[in-house]
């Protein structure tokens, strides 16, 4: 049996193989036990679906001629390549922030690679005993990181090892015990077809790619100022969720990977790539995430955390919200001028070696341990940031107002299952400290919809305050995960933070309220 209690090691371990890099982490970090997902439950990535027993049909394969013309042409013109040189971008979903908050930081910016395949240098490749990465058609990249908060930052693999160094900080590392996690959070916009192109494998341990099922002609379009034909393609990865690490453990999970490629005429070569999986849970899973494994809208047939009807046939369902992903190339060339000293692992003269730096929700504890939680922009002690927010009925509400009294702050939004699961522990929270210095706000966050907030908490009957528009608020403080619970002391100074609730008794909260109100 699967127990998948942290959605980010989900996303990266499903997508990375296919992307490598470019892997969605999904804010919802903290995911307490669920009913099963029935098998032949379905997780579409890419937009908020329904899961349910013997959910959709699968879509009708079919190879187009032409379009499979077009895409042996485009295979052709990768293998005959020994280098190439481009600048990647990619871009998540649309620019909705429920779907940007799930990407790490960085992930928004443009990079330069310069890629050398194996057979251009076949001495340079490792051993695969001796490589801690997938297996990767290239025997050498080199990252530089053109804007974005990693600007400046570069970033080179040669031989299955890794040299990063920041020319803004004089500072270098060499991957730490985690080289092949370094290189994929550098690598946000490397495109897939670079390895599926080359019919490299997935590299995901147990896993097994198809060939294209489906190919087929979808129209034409402009990318780099380049006359594209756009094609669409379907394959499938089965992964054995066996390999994976942890609690992750058991049953196999299928992921149907929907492409539109966008194939130059000029060269043969793409230039823009989409990217929409799908996954069958494996039969045994139990899947955290929107919609809760209650039913469609509802709580009857699920595990009561859902927002309605719930199914008639009991199977439970489970809404999830992951964005497509999109990879652009720009300037690409090929068989560009380059060296080994491009790909040198040297580091730059007068740097001081430090560790990785890594995103809050990747950093892992001890062997065996989940990661750890991602750290926020205030601690304990420091004066809380200030705001002005709207209540549901309209009224305003400051930080300054609240003086005098322990503040809670949970950073929510109705499409976060975790942060539907803490809810009535918020409440009970609200009920029990009512007569006591403590004020108890939502703060709704990263909402698609404008009166979300206000008809799930009337549905719910909860009836402690919500703040609106709370997205600002949320990136004051560091929020990259949702539920966060934040507590401010009498003194507007922050108390404690808490990001995901620890348990459903809410016994930590509760401490940290009490430490507040004792002060």
């Amino acid at each position: 049996m699967i127990k998948i209690q942290n959605l980010a090691a989900v996303a990266l371990c499903a997508l990375s193989p296919y992307a490598f890099a470019a892997t969605p982490v999904c804010a919802q970090i903290l995911v307490r036990e669920r009913p099963a997902v029935p098998a032949g439950g379905k997780v579409v990535i890419g937009q908020p679906v329904t899961i349910k027993q013997n959910a959709a049909a699968k879509s009708e394969h079919k190879i187009d001629e032409k379009a499979k013309a077009i895409y042996d042409k485009a295979v052709a013109a990768l293998k005959a390549a020994k280098v190439i040189e481009f600048t990647g971008l990619m871009k998540v979903g649309n620019d909705d922030p429920a779907a940007q908050v799930m990407m790490p930081m960085g992930s928004d910016g443009k990079s330069r690679y310069t890629v050398r395949f194996v057979d251009a240098k076949p001495d340079a490749a490792p051993a695969a005993a001796e490589s801690r990465f997938p297996p990767l058609p290239t025997d050498s990249i080199r990252v530089e990181s053109l804007d974005g908060p990693s600007k400046g930052s570069v970033l080179v693999i040669h031989g299955g090892k890794v040299l990063q160094f920041n020319a803004d900080k004089k500072t270098y590392n060499e991957g730490g015990d985690q080289p092949a996690l370094v290189a994929l959070i550098s690598m946000q916009s490397f495109p897939g077809w670079v390895r599926s192109l080359r019919g490299t494998s997935s590299g995901f341990p147990g896993s097994q790619e198809s060939e294209p099922l489906s190919i087929e002609l979808a129209g034409t379009v402009l990318v780099d100022e380049l006359e594209c034909d756009l094609i669409k393609i379907e394959r499938e990865v089965e992964i054995n969720m066996g390999a994976m690490p942890n609690e992750m453990m058991g049953g196999a999970m299928k992921l149907s990977i929907h492409e539109t490629l966008a194939i130059a005429r000029v060269d043969g070569l793409p230039r823009e790539q989409t990217t929409k999986p799908e996954f069958d849970a494996p039969e045994g899973a139990m899947v955290g995430g929107p919609g809760e494994g209650g039913g469609e809208d509802g709580d009857e047939e699920g595990d009561g955390e859902g927002d309605g009807e719930g199914d008639a046939d009991g199977g439970g369902s489970m809404q999830m919200l992951a964005p497509a992903m999109t990879f652009t190339v720009f300037g690409l060339k090929v068989d560009p001028k380059t060296d080994d000293a491009t790909f040198s692992l040297k580091a730059p003269e007068g740097f001081t070696k430090a560790d990785p730096e890594m995103p809050g929700m990747m950093m892992g504890g001890d062997e065996g341990d989940a990661p750890q939680r991602p750290a926020l922009a205030v601690k304990a002690g420091d004066p809380a940031p200030d705001f002005k927010l709207m209540t549901l009925d309209g009224k305003e509400v400051t930080l300054a107002s609240l003086k005098g009294k322990v503040v809670l702050l949970d950073f929510w939004a109705t499409w976060c299952g975790p942060c539907k699961a803490a809810m009535p522990t918020i409440q009970k929270i609200s009920e029990d400290y009512k007569s006591k210095d403590v004020v108890v706000l939502g703060v709704n966050t990263f909402e698609q919809k404008p009166d979300a907030a206000k008809d799930y908490l009337a549905k719910k009957k909860f009836t402690y305050g919500c703040l609106l528009k709370g997205d600002e608020l949320a990136k004051a403080y560091g929020v990259t995960g949702i539920p966060t619970l934040v507590i401010i002391g009498k003194d507007g100074k922050v108390a404690s933070t808490e990001v995901g609730m620890s348990d459903e008794s809410g016994a930590m909260t509760r401490k940290a309220i009490d430490a507040a109100l004792a002060k």
